[in-house]
């Protein structure tokens, strides 16, 4: 018999449909929960009224960027990994505590496996809760 723990939720957030979409289902494939947004405050909205396991965000986005968004969601979720996939990740500051930047072109493949090394990292909780104060 399997061991039957709960998917982990991800969240995607990429104001590229197209892009959204091609990660939704490289993680719905892998066995992960998805939810899936197009803009900053759909993405808060989801936030608010799920739990989420993780994040995999644009940084560039109509309204609000990854950043802001990744800092409002910890507002309720400070522990919240997340990815930040961006074709300007040179304009991203380095050492921000459990956030982890991938340039784009990626590959999807990449973003999951991020994604699951952050899940399983005990460091990064860590890491995220010294930055608490």
């Amino acid at each position: 018999m399997k061991d039957e723990k709960p998917a982990k939720h991800v969240l995607i957030v990429d104001d590229e449909v197209a892009i959204a979409y091609v990660f939704q289902r490289y993680f719905e494939l892998r066995g992960f929960q998805v939810s899936a947004a197009y803009d900053g405050g759909s993405a808060l909205a989801i936030g608010q009224s799920e739990a989420i396991d993780a994040l995999v965000t644009d940084f560039r986005m109509p309204g609000m960027n990854g950043l802001e968004l990744i800092d409002r969601l910890r507002q309720t979720a400070p522990c919240l990994p997340a990815v930040i996939v961006s074709g300007f990740s040179s304009e991203i500051g380095a050492g921000l505590p459990g956030v982890r930047v991938l340039g784009k072109p990626v590959e999807p493949t990449h973003v999951v496996e991020a994604v699951r090394e952050m899940l399983a990292d005990a460091d990064t909780v860590r890491s995220l809760k010294g930055a608490d104060g």
